[in-house]
């Protein structure tokens, strides 16, 4: 029998997916050539002269010592067993320049997404620069290759430690998991979802679909939050792509390694601000990929169409630098032009390839995403959610408040809002409320004045120096009163007399019962119950919890918070917790941006996700969520959000209003049968069913085999 048949043989001795591996090993190893020759011998335990590739009677005489007789007519190969001892001698030969190199080289068969997948194959994170090159792996893999050592210590530090042992650990380290509001449960349900994610996706996503009222805490936040600070040690598989500053001039090529051909929308994040813990470099992919999994499950994306994205750019977290296990580079964050030129070479290279996605920028540092954001947003198909989604939440949560007390709309100019905190998601919010004034009949400067912010040194008036700030743009809303210069909360609202409060601050408890009373007293004098938004994230960083806002108001306060709080009782009667999360915003936005065909995300089109939201809410608690009468004493409880159980109807909701806004501004790309056409000629119903049925439902379709569908 020819050498092939012995392979075919043995292979098929071996039996099912093995087998079928080993083939594809012997495959490999044979268009290796020479080296892949080495490597058959460790394979088999023999050698094999070069000769045996090209002439079947030799390699059935040198490899009559590996392979077993297939049946009787092979006996005779067995004479030749001399030369296979012979060959083995010289192999053995420790003179010999090459010997090192035997057995050191595995010949795959397969390159990028499918080597990581294979287990016979993949080394995780242990591929080396080079390989990642010859691989196509380069971005698929977080940017720094890893040893075997360290991705055992991965894996033995799950083995050693269990949860109380964790807990305890990063109680010293200051992690604060137990006030952050995720539990041991919830991070076993996390690991339970992502194990599920990398076996089966569309069993994954048909489960979140169908349960995302209790699974968006675990995919999202705040487990989100907890997945990102220990995302070196709980590892496991490839998802995403990452850039680094060690890729520069480089991205153009690499970002065809992502397997996928078409892509629709691509989340980015640089880790550098991550749900108000910080700094959490390489960790920050988890907050990508987090996103993404509501984007399919609230608003119907593929998730074949989707990237997360994690630009590398270093780390200032000396705890991350320090760790052994951390995947990211183990450098300063890089900052300046050369920042600035790292992420337009990303850029240009994700829509170099994908010219129609829509890129979502994530938890970056206030100053830099107020800067990329302006920087691409009139020219590509951009947003930011910490800027736009989470000032769309929080104006369609004041919105949905008026509308509960009986008020139109325009009595958002009768507000006045005390802010805790300067950074791009309070400024966000800022100007999403300040142009609803705007629009209502206020001028920019009228609206501006209803505004008091505080940051970490205290309230911004004229009299601040700007290079002490974390982000200069509050400076647009400094107060002239300059002898309240850096005065405290409660001074500031004896200033501003405020009926809002807006808390960005990450500085848990600064919303004092003393100052929530205040706020109380001066919403009544305007006749409006007071609005209460502590908006940082995790729970341990919330200005205040919902039952404090609850009590210190005696029920009078409409609150919303940033995290998930327990409803809260009070004189027998139960108020919801009302979580005032980007969640029922950015799904839609990017739904509406995306089926659509839409050329730009503008700020007309988040104002009008907001008050779709905001009618999509009074719609789904219709009488019960109004007041009989305006009465600021009132303590019937409002509900300023729908449940989450409805989100992609919501989401198609958001969606029709950021179109139907969209063509108002001429930013819809004219196509035949698309969105604007539908709208055009059959109007807003017509609209809500192209967008429902552009979106994708996980099911189980029937599966053939095509070859030329196969993909490296």
């Amino acid at each position: 029998m020819s050498f092939f048949g012995r392979v075919r043989v043995l292979t098929r001795s071996v039996g099912g997916s093995l087998g079928l591996r080993l083939q594809g090993r012997v495959t490999g190893c044979l268009a290796g050539g020479a080296y892949g020759l080495y490597h058959l011998e460790g394979l088999f335990g023999a050698s094999f002269s070069s000769s045996s590739a090209s002439s079947s009677s030799s390699s059935s005489s040198s490899s009559s010592a590996a392979l077993p007789a297939a049946d009787d007519s092979d006996s005779t190969s067995s004479s030749s067993s001399s030369s296979s001892q012979s060959r083995d001698s010289d192999s053995a030969d420790p003179l010999d320049p090459l010997a090192q190199f035997k057995c050191a080289t595995t010949i795959s068969p397969k390159r990028g997404m499918s080597v990581l997948r294979d287990p016979w194959f993949t080394k995780g994170t242990a591929f080396t620069h080079a390989e990642r090159e010859r691989l196509a792996l380069r971005g698929l893999l977080p940017p720094v290759p890893t040893s075997l050592d360290v991705q055992k210590d991965r894996i033995m530090y799950d083995w050693a430690k269990g949860f109380k042992d964790r807990r305890e650990a990063e109680s010293r380290e200051k992690l604060e998991l137990a006030r952050s509001g995720v539990t041991p449960e919830m991070i076993r349900r996390h690991r339970l979802l992502q194990d599920l994610h990398d076996r089966n996706e569309t069993l994954y996503y048909h489960l979140l679909q169908e349960n995302f009222k209790d699974m968006a805490p675990i995919v999202y936040t705040p487990t989100v939050g907890w997945a990102c600070q220990h995302f070196a040690h709980t590892y496991r598989n490839a998802r995403g792509m990452y850039f680094s500053a060690n890729d520069k001039g480089e991205m153009h090529s690499m970002v065809y390694n992502w397997p996928n051909e078409h892509v629709d929308a691509v989340v980015v994040t640089d880790g550098s601000r991550i749900l108000g813990l910080g700094d959490l470099g390489a960790g920050g992919m988890g907050i990508s990929i987090g996103k993404l999994d509501c984007y399919v499950a609230s608003a119907g994306f593929d998730p074949r169409r989707v990237l997360p994205v994690c630009l590398d750019v270093g780390t200032n977290n000396e705890y991350l630098l320090k760790d052994p296990l951390y995947l990211g580079l183990r450098q300063k964050r890089i900052t300046g032009d050369a920042y600035v030129e790292l992420v337009d070479e990303m850029m240009a290279a994700i829509l170099n390839r994908y010219p129609r996605a829509l890129v979502q920028f994530e938890d970056f540092t206030a100053n830099h995403a107020n800067l990329l954001l302006e920087r691409y947003r009139n020219h590509h198909l951009v947003f930011n959610d910490d800027i736009q989604g989470t000032g769309c939440s929080a104006l369609a949560g004041v919105l949905t408040s008026l509308a509960a007390q009986g008020l139109r709309k325009c009595a958002i100019k009768r507000m006045r809002f005390l802010v805790a905190g300067a950074g791009g998601s309070a400024l966000g919010v800022v100007d999403s409320i300040r142009q609803a004034m705007v629009r209502h009949g206020l001028s920019d400067e009228e609206a501006r004045r209803n505004f008091w912010i505080c940051d970490h040194h205290g309230l911004i008036t004229t009299a601040r120096d700007p290079s002490t700030m974390h982000n200069e743009t509050a400076m647009k809303y400094a107060r002239p009163e300059t002898k309240y210069e850096k005065a405290d909360l409660v001074t500031a609202a004896e200033a501003a007399r405020p009926t809002a409060l807006l808390g960005f601050s990450t500085a848990h408890g600064i919303f004092t019962d003393r100052l929530l009373k205040r706020v109380q007293h001066y919403a009544s004098h305007e006749q409006l119950r007071p609005l209460i938004l502590p908006m940082s994230n995790p729970t341990s960083n919330a200005e205040c919890t919902h039952a404090e806002a609850v009590f210190a108001t005696n029920g009078r306060a409409i609150v919303a918070t940033g995290s998930p709080f327990p409803d809260a009782d009070h004189d027998g009667i139960l108020y919801p917790n009302n979580q005032a999360n980007n969640i029922y915003t950015f799904p839609g936005i990017a739904l509406g941006a995306v089926a659509g065909q839409c050329e730009r995300v503008s700020d007309g089109m988040a104002m009008a996700a907001a008050e779709a939201l905001s009618k999509h809410t009074m719609d789904v608690y219709g009488d019960a969520n109004r007041m009989i009468c305006l009465n600021p004493n009132d303590q019937k409880p409002i509900r300023l959000f729908p449940p989450l159980e409805g989100a992609r109807n919501a989401a198609v909701d958001v969606a029709v209003g950021v179109v139907v806004q969209a063509a108002e501004e001429g930013l819809v790309r004219r196509h035949r049968t698309g969105a604007l056409e539908v709208l055009e000629n059959k109007g807003e119903m017509s609209l809500r069913r192209y967008i429902e049925r552009w979106m994708w439902s996980a099911k189980y379709a029937s599966i053939s085999f095509s070859a030329a569908t196969v993909r490296s």
